[in-house]
């Protein structure tokens, strides 16, 4: 009883999804149409009739024939356009079918796309539960933009296809790998047993990813940063769970090349922060409450202050004060640190027309700002504005500037030493930037980096660093500021081996330029003191 109920069934769904297709019930009204009109025919003997007008009526034979003849051709003009609609109902729904396959999947790789990512992963998290957890990998492809600026985008589009494949490899059938943006992928890992599963799988593509990628004939590097986040533990939400495995993978850049994370929860608290900051920081640049401090530049010869440093100083009512190092790369990131540059560089141009007229300001340009090429124009016009000599202004860039965009920093910088602008190398020895580079822009000054200056006293390795920085400037003709000089010990040594200028606690930190005033007479009655 039980199997005929079953085959009931299965036979009734079977005639439900027959009848649900319109070329069936097509075909059902086409066949009860023809047999509908021969019981009728047949009923009130149609055909024997018309045999009998035919007789009776000579003359109406050739309409009754061609009315027949009308009849058959409609039949068969019918069967035939039935048929073609059949066909391009089925070429219709083919057509809708590699449609909707189309907009689930990235062209390029062949990989689903972010939406058939998403619907994969709501399915999944609809059975998700303590035994039963589901991973998600967001990946990051670290070097991607190098090679696409160095080969081209279809080099890059090579790359792609040959990373997402190697993945696919390790892949296996442990989950599905998805194209989520240009260069960032997203795995789903359903019904795992324990987190064993999903770092096995990242160790296994971070050392494919590992192996060199044969890009135009050479040979060219990619590494992968990994970011994961399970649930339910992390969140049962498709949109909260990606967005985890998203600040995790934040987490594996931010800590090296080719690094695995797992989301942890203060990595919310860090994100939250960051979003506040950002908006305080939004508001201080729109009420211009960003202030700079100066500290003291000192020609070691005679140890007499020479010129300031112009240092971003930031107190918010709410989170007290932060520190540059931590506002200023949000600046960067969205795009704000060229009107904080420019108000910082505003300010410090009228507050240092209050300094001997001998005095230098010394200011620090980021690669950021470097990448614009209206900067020297914006910079000129301030000083023009301000009245401040162009003379007496020291631009201090990084070693970053001669890696990205070189040809626009270059233009810019070439632009303000023709109007008298010095340009100073700051943090030398920390970057990437080769011998040939760094002497293409044509400096007036080294900075010393203060990780080689604070070892002096107990790192024969920085003593080595730091005389052969000396060196090379003397022997290019080049003036040093040695950064972060805090005892005397480090100043002695500096000054035996040519070190020109110096900054640090040891002379002053950066102070309000309404304290500058009173810093300059204590150096005063120091002197006369002598």
């Amino acid at each position: 009883m039980k199997n005929l109920t079953t085959l009931r069934s299965r036979v009734f769904r079977a005639v439900w999804f027959a009848w649900r297709s319109s070329a069936t019930r097509d075909s059902v009204a086409l066949f009860g149409g023809t047999v509908l009109a021969s019981v009728l025919a047949n009923a009130y003997e149609l055909g024997p009739r018309l045999f009998q007008l035919g007789r009776e009526h000579a003359e109406i034979d050739d309409i009754i024939f061609v009315a027949f003849a009308l009849s058959i051709g409609l039949m068969i003009y019918t069967l035939r356009r039935y048929r073609d609609l059949v066909y391009e109902v089925k070429a219709r729904t083919i057509a809708e079918r590699e449609a909707r396959d189309l907009a689930r999947h990235d062209p390029l790789t062949g990989l689903p796309n972010r939406r058939l990512f998403d619907e994969k992963l709501h399915a999944c998290l609809s059975a998700v539960s303590d035994a039963r957890q589901v991973a998600v990998l967001m990946l990051g492809l670290d070097g991607f933009k190098r090679i696409k600026d160095t080969h081209g985008h279809v080099a890059g589009d090579k790359a792609l296809g040959e990373f997402a494949n190697r993945v696919t490899g390790v892949l296996r059938a442990d989950g599905m790998l998805a194209r989520i943006g240009e260069d960032e992928f997203g795995i789903i890992m359903s019904d795992i047993r324990s987190l064993d599963g999903p770092t096995n799988l990242a160790s296994r593509i971070v050392a494919a990813a590992a192996e060199a990628f044969a890009i135009e004939k050479v040979s060219a590097e990619l590494g992968v940063g990994i970011g994961i986040a399970i649930a339910p533990s992390d969140g049962v939400n498709c949109n909260e769970l990606v967005r985890r495995a998203v600040r995790a993978l934040c987490r594996a850049r931010g800590d090296g090349r080719s690094c695995v994370r797992f989301f942890e929860p203060e990595m919310d608290t860090h994100v939250e922060r960051r979003i506040q900051i950002e908006r305080e920081l939004r508001s201080a640049i729109a009420a211009d409450i960003i202030e700079p401090h100066y500290q003291p530049l000192v020609s070691l010869k005679g140890e007499r202050i020479i010129g300031f440093e112009a240092l971003a100083r930031w107190k918010n009512r709410t989170l007290g004060c932060i520190p540059p190092d931590v506002f200023v790369p949000i600046a960067e990131e969205t795009g704000l640190i060229h009107a904080l540059g420019d108000q910082l560089f505003r300010r410090a141009c009228f507050d240092a027309n209050a300094w001997p007229g001998t005095f230098t300001l010394a200011f620090n340009v980021s690669p950021i700002q470097l990448r614009d090429p209206t900067l020297g124009l914006r910079i000129l016009a301030i000083l023009g504005e301000t009245g401040f000599s162009p003379r007496r202004l020291e631009l201090e860039i990084t070693e970053s500037a001669f890696m990205d965009n070189r040809g626009v920093a270059k233009a810019v910088i070439d632009e303000l030493r023709q109007a008298g602008v010095r340009i100073a190398l700051d943090d030398f020895g920390t970057g990437y930037a080769t011998l040939s580079q760094l002497l293409s822009f044509r400096l007036d000054k080294i900075k010393i980096d203060r990780s080689f200056v604070s070892h002096l006293d107990d790192s024969a390795d920085s003593r080595v660093i730091v005389r052969a920085i000396l060196g090379l400037a003397q022997g290019f003709g080049l003036t040093t500021t040695a950064e972060g000089v805090e005892d005397a010990a480090q100043l002695a040594y500096l000054v035996a081996n040519g070190c020109t200028e110096g900054q640090g606690y040891l002379f002053s930190k950066a102070v309000p330029a309404a304290d500058i005033p009173a810093l300059l007479h204590r150096e005063s009655g120091r002197t006369e003191a002598a």
